[in-house]
């Protein structure tokens, strides 16, 4: 079985299609547990894609319950998607709103104390990423786009249909799904007899057990483009941009960057926000990663960093983390703060900053 992006994201809409469970290539599992002519559940799994994939746009709403053995938690979620890339989610949970959807360029979320609004990656640019091998992450670049984009890929399933029941007043059919990849993660999905909607589904990651209830779908609806739009007022959009010398970095931005050794220098990646800007580049030296952050006005992970140090370099007063192996020493002058981070000691940073 296939299915294009848009229908694998059109499923986690409606009910994250058993939490990411249900992938491109389900129907590699075992048969169903049919009798008569009841479909399998690789056939039931079928229908259902096909229905979703069928719609140029979905709306709706579900409620999700996540529940073990101490806690239980319940949010609402209302729910649009439009073809062939905008999705959005408003959630309701204890009194507070969360929003978070993409245009197909932008994906965006906004809640109580913390927005964002960053640009998804294009294939190749996410092709050339998967390609540099062993490249650590640079800070500000995203973890999340790959939900937005492929929510699914590389899972595989069996599916099992073990019986037909009433749901609510609803004919469904009750199908187990189980990962093959992963021995802790199963789930149930509730289908509609006639239409092939998901009306409910169940998923275990063998501490957590969730439960989506989908109470409201609508298909081929009228939704308008601004839906998807990240919200002018409160996200600002971030911008990543890479290069590969010290000389093209520099021409790209206004801030005036230090360099470290130039013969080590691999890469480097510019960070545009509306209020402000920070450049990562990186140098190779004696095997590990040598890290020069230039900020304005764009927060860095190590601004929020305890047990914090000082030191001098150069006669100029910095301050100095040390955290897992890797450390980093910063300054800030004239609104502009500078970083080097090692892999190594507090003297490690402070010798490697004092080489700027």
């Amino acid at each position: 079985m296939s299915s294009t992006p848009f229908s694998r994201r059109l499923g986690v809409l409606a009910a994250l299609l058993a939490v990411g469970l249900l992938a491109a290539g389900a129907a590699t599992g075992l048969p169903g547990m049919a009798v008569d002519d009841q479909p399998s559940g690789d056939e039931i799994l079928d229908r259902v894609e096909t229905r979703y994939d069928a719609a140029d746009t979905l709306s709706g709403t579900a409620t999700v319950t996540v529940e073990n053995e101490t806690t239980t938690s319940t949010a609402t979620v209302e729910y649009a998607a439009k073809q062939p890339e905008k999705v959005a989610y408003t959630v309701e949970k204890a009194g507070t709103t969360y929003e978070a959807g993409s245009n197909g360029s932008v994906a965006w979320a906004v809640g109580d104390n913390r927005s964002y609004a960053r640009e998804i990656p294009t294939d190749a640019e996410i092709e050339a990423y998967e390609a540099s091998g062993d490249r650590e992450r640079l800070p500000g670049e995203a973890t999340q786009y790959g939900s937005l984009t492929d929510p699914v890929s590389g899972s595989n399933v069996t599916a099992t249909l073990v019986e037909t029941t009433d749901l609510d007043g609803e004919s469904a059919y009750v199908v187990d799904i189980e990962s093959t990849g992963d021995a802790t993660a199963a789930g149930t999905l509730w289908v509609d007899t006639e239409d092939s909607r998901l009306l409910q589904a169940t998923a275990t990651d063998g501490t957590n057990e969730t439960t989506v209830r989908v109470t409201e779908t609508n298909f081929n609806v009228s939704i308008h483009d601004s839906t998807f739009e990240p919200p002018a007022d409160r996200v600002s959009v971030t911008t990543t941009d890479t290069y590969d010398s010290f000389r093209a970095v520099q021409s790209a931005t206004e801030l005036s960057l230090s360099s470290y050794n130039a013969d080590t220098f691999t890469t480097a990646t510019v960070i545009s926000r509306a209020n402000g800007q920070a450049v990562v580049q990186q140098y190779g030296v004696d095997g590990d990663t040598v890290s020069v952050i230039t900020t304005s006005g764009v927060s860095m992970p190590f601004d929020q960093l305890d047990d914090a140090a000082t030191v001098t370099i150069d006669g100029r007063s910095a301050t100095a983390v040390e955290r897992d192996d890797r450390a980093v020493v910063f300054w800030t002058t004239d609104g502009v703060t500078t970083a080097v981070a090692v892999e190594g000691t507090i003297e490690d940073a402070t010798a490697a900053a004092a080489e700027l």
